[in-house]
């Protein structure tokens, strides 16, 4: 680790040199009264959230980033980690934080890493029906782009002003409005064998007293096979690796005692013993026939009108469609298939005596033609509301909105195992399978039967939140210092679920199998924010020039686990002008999604599972996840200290760092099926069959098999009840703990000269522990830095320059190494770099041809076209949570503003 820390103590010294000559892009606000504009982070108008540390990114920032969606640019964030749910993760890939659960390949959020689900998304300020089909998600691109205003994110616990999620922060997306007139927009961008198309239009009135919004927004994306990347192969011996692709493969391998023998490439009608040599074998790159990135394409449609009725009252709608649609290639379905001497093309190695009853082949399910993972989501929200002035100062808000997410995905190459058992088994070859050729014979000779085992299993999930808040502030009274303000509000949330399944892998005649699934909640909340000005104006004295007090706290009623109850407190202290220290301290929480807390979502496999009492090493049972309706809300206490300076010695500096830490409790996870290797970990959740002696015990352990046995959601081929002698319950329950800390830095410097406007900055994201805990009674151990959680040190260097319509931007994002456990000996997977760089004019309005009001901007990403570097893990040498497979994408964008 001594070339990791000298690295870090390089980038320390080079933050504290740039603390001379870098500039702020931090949103936090020294001053306590703002515009009333939509702040984040509190519920009283005119004040900023009170010691949070709030960063962002505003319309002309995103312009500069060179990238095309909200996904993308707050991925730039060195505070937002690329780990859990992702477009790049799906269930071949997998990854940490369930990323395979991800079905409809949502683009998430994930504020330190801690989880996407504890980043709580809004809308205006507003909660979003989830996403996913799953898997309870928030998509961020759901709005379109060219309507946002700005993204706000407070990285810091604050359930006491927006109730659950709120663990890690908030992401508020707020759009546009008071805008005159209309602005079309064309951007293609592009990479190696990848391209993208972004359209947009907006159109804006406003009028005394009101105002109306409407923009429209395009954005396709092709998709990116393993194909084209050749790191990407499970080959890895280029790049220092084992060769990791299986020997599952179509022409595939026969194993006996261990050994293999590749089978030749053909039908696998009349295939010579003679032709089988020992110790040959078939592989199967199944990355080259996958893609890293989905094609994805998108359309969304956004509304607003704003309309004051009179002085005091105020309407407004805001409402927003979005139709996405997605299309991942996978490869076909593998297996390892027990083949009896009955099979008509049955062969076995020459020299064998006696004929094996049965043997292993390895096969790969070329027979299915259309492997893909297919499906759409679509998104919306119709929001009304009031602001209604109570008087001069007191003003009332209410809104209520109704959102809902339609998602759909269609999974293939899922596979009927109890029509291919049968199969296997027939002598007739009209009613046989033959895994001992390419799949040709089957499809040319079998097509029906090809048809059957060729199963589908097609998921609709949809959630629909509707939401009604009244609120109510204003001054309490006058103070030295300043006013003291207080906010008052209630909120009621109903929120629903349903996920329909339609299998075709699960019936032995290969009909649809169809299963409903419905949750539901209501939530019933009152909260409070006081603001208190301590000192400041007439009471400041030398050394408090500032001191603000902030108390807010939120109680609510869940119809399905019960109450929560949570305070935040924040408190801003400056000693003298230009340099202020802030503080909080809050409890937040998630409750459990109603994806998580549905008991009717099960997969049961029947599975060799690991056992460390068992003779051979495994006991076969049953292992079972899904739903569970007794979960509890996990809950979180955090902390966070901080400052922000602006050096009067140097105009146009500032320096802001917050220390934060999170303790994370009662978190919701799995029960893995290693459970009765830690029986003093996961014992509570392993049932073991009885013994022999206990007649009643062993019919009750039967009849509970038997169940599973019957079940639809049963994934394999049914066994007799006698062969299962353990089960274990790995649904989803409150089990683990997270303790993490961190520093966050932002130091940046705004310079203006006679050759234009200069800014430069640099954003640090620095993590000192991640202690996690698995489950009661598991060791705590420190996960930071380590592979398939958050890297320790990210940081984002920027640099810009601006000069009449001309500016240009340039960019570095630096990945710190981080030890890699998933290859033993563990190694040190190395850092990366890449840079990015934006180049834009835009014409004046005075400008001839018709060319007033165009801009012109080139941009790209990954400019010097950096593979990503080599990690590996599972049969891949690389990793998709701290790395792009894009490489350099090249993109142009024209604006016309009518």
């Amino acid at each position: 680790m001594g070339m990791k820390r000298s690295v870090s103590l390089r980038l320390g010294a080079s933050i504290l040199a740039l603390t001379a000559a870098a500039a702020s892009q931090a949103w936090a606000q020294e001053a306590t009264e703002v515009s009333e504009i939509v702040v984040t982070g509190t519920s009283i108008r005119g004040v900023a959230a009170t010691g949070s540390p709030v960063t962002g990114v505003d319309q002309e920032e995103l312009k500069a980033s060179g990238v095309a969606s909200a996904s993308e640019v707050t991925k730039l964030l060195p505070l937002v980690l690329n780990l859990g749910a992702d477009e790049a993760r799906n269930s071949f890939t997998g990854g940490a934080q369930d990323a395979a659960a991800n079905g409809t390949a949502v683009r998430t959020v994930n504020l330190r890493g801690i989880g996407p689900e504890a980043t709580l998304l809004l809308f205006n300020g507003r909660r979003l029906a989830p996403n996913g089909v799953i898997k309870a998600l928030s998509d961020v691109d759901q709005i379109p782009t060219v309507a946002l205003a700005r993204i706000e994110v407070v990285a810091d616990g604050a359930s006491a002003i927006y109730g659950s999620d709120a663990v890690a922060g908030v992401v508020n997306l707020i759009t546009r409005k008071n805008f005159d007139g209309a602005e079309t927009a064309y951007r293609y961008g592009a990479a190696d064998d990848l391209y993208q198309r972004v359209y947009s239009q907006t159109f804006g009135k406003t009028w005394s007293g009101g105002s109306a919004f409407f923009a429209y927004e395009h954005n396709e994306r092709s998709h990116l096979s393993g194909a084209d990347r050749p790191w990407a192969s499970q080959d890895r011996r280029a790049r220092g690796g084992s060769d990791a692709r299986p020997f599952t493969a179509a022409p595939g391998n026969i194993v006996i005692s261990g050994v293999r023998y590749a089978l030749p490439n053909t039908n696998g009608v009349g295939v010579s013993p003679a032709a089988l040599v020992a110790g040959t074998a078939n592989r199967y790159d199944e990355a080259a026939h996958a893609d890293l990135l989905p094609a994805q394409e998108r359309d969304t449609i956004l509304f607003n009108v704003h309309h004051k009725v009179d002085d005091r009252l105020e309407l407004w709608y805001e409402g927003f469609y979005s139709r996405r649609k997605f299309d991942l290639a996978a490869p076909p379905a593998l297996f390892s298939l027990s083949v009896p001497n009955t099979n008509p093309w049955f062969v076995a190695p020459a020299g064998l005596t006696p004929t094996p009853a049965s043997e292993t082949v390895e096969y790969r399910f070329l027979d299915d033609r259309q492997p893909n993972s297919t499906g759409w989501e679509n998104s919306q929200q119709n929001a009304v509301g009031f602001v209604f002035d109570i008087t001069d100062d007191w003003q009332m808000q209410g809104s209520f909105d109704h959102g809902m997410d339609r998602g759909f995905q269609s999974r293939q190459s899922v596979l009927n195992n109890t029509v291919l058992t049968t199969a296997l088994r027939s002598s007739n070859p009209t009613t046989a399978f033959n895994p001992f050729g390419n799949g040709t014979f089957n499809r040319g000779n079998n097509a029906a039967l090809v048809e059957l085992i060729d199963g589908e299993r097609d998921q609709y999930g949809t959630a629909i939140s509707k939401n009604f808040q009244i609120k109510a502030d204003g001054p309490v009274m006058d103070l030295p210092a300043g006013t003291m303000r207080l906010a008052l509000g209630a909120a009621y949330n109903n929120n629903s679920f349903r996920q329909s399944l339609f299998a075709t892998n699960v019936a032995a005649d290969g009909s649809v199998t169809s299963k409903i699934v419905v949750n539901r909640r209501n939530v019933r909340g009152v909260f409070g924010e006081l603001f208190i000005p301590l000192v400041g104006g007439d009471n400041a004295v030398p050394g408090i020039a500032r001191l603000d007090l902030s108390v807010a706290g939120r109680v609510e009623e869940y119809s399905d686990f019960g109450r929560t109850s949570n305070p935040k407190v924040g408190l801003v202290y400056s000693p003298f002008a230009g340099l202020s220290l802030r503080a909080t301290y809050g409890t937040s929480f998630r409750a459990p999604s109603l994806v998580d807390g549905a008991d009717q979502i099960q997969n049961i496999f029947i599975q060799n599972l690991t056992d460390p009492t068992s003779g051979t090493g495994t006991t076969r049972g049953v292992f079972y996840n899904g739903g569970n309706s007794k979960l509890g809300p996990e809950e979180a206490t955090t902390w966070s200290y901080g400052l922000d300076w602006n050096p009067s010695f140097l105009t146009g500096l500032r320096l802001s760092a917050t220390y934060y830490k999170i303790d994370y409790t009662n978190r919701i996870d799995v029960v893995p099926n290693s459970a009765l290797t830690q029986a003093a970990v996961y014992g509570v959740y392993a049932l073991r069959r009885p013994a022999a002696s206990d007649v009643a015990g062993n019919a009750a352990f039967n009849a509970l098999v038997a169940t599973f046995m019957s079940s639809p959601d049963l994934q394999n081929p049914v066994e007799a009840v006698t062969n299962i002698n353990a089960i274990i319950d790995g649904r989803r329950q409150n089990l683990g703990s997270l303790k993490q800390d961190g520093l966050d830095v932002n130091i940046g410097y705004r310079m203006e000269t006679g050759v234009g406007a200069f800014d430069a900055s640099v954003d640090v994201a620095k993590i000192f522990h991640v202690k996690r805990r698995t489950a009661a009674g598991a060791p705590e151990t420190d996960v930071n830095d380590i592979f398939g959680n958050p890297v320790d040190l990210r940081v984002r260097y920027a640099l810009g320059w601006s000069l009449g319509g001309f500016s240009a931007h340039a960019f570095a994002n630096y990945v710190d190494s981080f030890k890699n456990t998933a290859v033993n000996p563990n190694v040190e997977a190395p850092s990366q770099t890449t840079y990015d760089a934006t180049l834009s004019y835009a014409f004046p309005e005075t400008a001839p041809y018709h060319l007033g009001g165009v801009r012109l901007t080139l941009s790209a990403q990954n400019l010097t076209d950096e593979d990503p570097p080599i990690v590996l893990n599972g049969t891949v040498s690389w990793d998709s949570q701290t790395a792009s497979p894009i490489g350099r994408l090249v993109a142009f964008e024209i604006t016309k503003s009518w």
